[in-house]
């Protein structure tokens, strides 16, 4: 007695495990982080002070190389310039910065700085007022990120799955 067993779909499962670690998990996750960046991005946008709104452009969804599927979401554009009234060109990255965490006697106390200020600066007064409007829309639009990536993830890896299913 013999019986013909006859399995279909095996070209297709070994092409699926080779590219599983780039098209099914690193391509559905990056799809997903996108996907989940977007309001934050949109809410950073929006929290930009009205004398720094023409800063917003440089608020960006940057993909990052790696081996670890990583996105940044925020100020990302040291291409671009920020020309001053006295010809001064600055980069955009420090004057958000500035204008979120504060400068010399106002620096905000729920940052932590990397360097202490310096001692020649120490006595002085003033500086630019703390507005933390970047901290404020990552704390606003983390958590409906977080759900976003978790819904999005599933839909990404379940399109893998079906676009590469034996037919």
């Amino acid at each position: 007695m013999s019986t013909n067993v006859e399995i279909t779909g095996d070209k297709e499962l070994g092409i699926m495990f080779r590219d599983f670690p780039e098209n099914g998990y690193r391509k559905p996750v990056m799809a997903a982080f996108r996907k989940a960046a977007a309001p934050v991005n949109k809410a950073m946008k929006a929290a930009f002070p009205p004398h720094l709104k023409g800063l917003s452009k440089v608020i960006r969804t940057v993909a990052y190389k790696g081996d670890q599927p990583v996105l940044g979401v925020g100020v990302h554009g040291g291409r671009n310039k920020y020309v001053n009234r006295r010809g001064q060109a600055w980069n955009p990255w420090h004057l958000i910065y500035w204008h979120s965490y504060g400068t010399l006697a106002n620096r905000s106390a729920s940052h932590i700085f990397v360097k202490p200020r310096r001692q020649k600066t120490a006595s002085r007064q003033g500086g630019i007022m703390p507005n933390d409007f970047l901290e404020r829309a990552w704390n606003e639009t983390s958590s409906k990120a977080e759900k976003l990536f978790e819904e999005n993830y599933v839909i990404e890896l379940e399109k893998y799955f079906e676009k590469h299913a034996a037919s």
